[in-house]
């Protein structure tokens, strides 16, 4: 057994049930190994916030399927995990997060979902967009709606939200209000640095003016 083989147990060994049988379900192995260690990295950094077990922290899905913690450390922090290719992301905070890393690549009839899952203003900042930044900067507002939906939970179709994405992409957090689910309140919005080839985005809900970035070695 080489060492990769060795990592994936041992990450393996702190998942609970329902994340056994959600690895269970990926297709292809990079995709299975990928969640494994995500989640895996996720149960341990928790672990080292409150101070239990990795296998003692119980994490359920609310009502809009939004993962938090729950038993003796429900509402104690809110975090996001996202991961595609070789890179993962994950974000820890007191107030409702989300985050999203994509790798940028040829997508097909990308048009099509431009119109079905983008606000207008999204929208109307892409169609200014030149043509040689174009597919990077999908992905940027893509990166940006999906970390919206995770911050405030439901689906990408579903969700009807304030943003006008960030292009070109700051890295500072910035701060600005908007109107969701019938309430007024304010958003914070970032793009995560990446490797080259990757867009990665943070929004939390409320006013947020520092991140502290950290990256482990491959």
């Amino acid at each position: 057994m080489n060492d990769a083989s060795t990592d994936v147990i041992r990450c393996e060994a702190v998942l609970d049930d329902l994340e056994h049988e959600r690895a269970a379900r990926f297709t292809h192995a990079a995709g299975r190994v990928g969640y494994v260690i995500a989640r895996s990295a996720l149960r341990r950094l928790l672990s080292g916030y409150l101070g239990d077990a990795p296998t003692a922290i119980s994490l359920v899905s609310d009502a809009r399927g939004k993962p938090e913690l729950a038993g003796a450390h429900e509402g104690a922090l809110r975090f996001s995990v996202a991961h595609s290719g070789d890179i993962a992301l994950l974000c820890f905070s007191r107030v409702g997060v989300g985050v999203d890393v994509e790798r940028i690549r040829p997508v097909v009839r990308a048009d099509r979902i431009v119109a079905r899952v983008f606000s207008e203003a999204m929208r109307a900042r892409l169609a200014r967009v030149p043509a040689a930044e174009w597919l990077p900067a999908f992905f940027a507002a893509w990166t940006q709606r999906e970390a919206f939906v995770k911050a405030v939970g439901g689906t990408l179709m579903a969700a009807r939200d304030p943003l006008d994405f960030e292009w070109p992409v700051a890295h500072e957090p910035r701060s600005f209000p908007g109107s969701f689910d019938g309430s007024r309140r304010r958003w914070t919005i970032a793009a995560l640095p990446q490797p080259s080839g990757y867009a990665g985005a943070f929004v939390a809900t409320g006013d947020v003016s520092v991140l502290h970035l950290f990256q482990t070695p491959p």
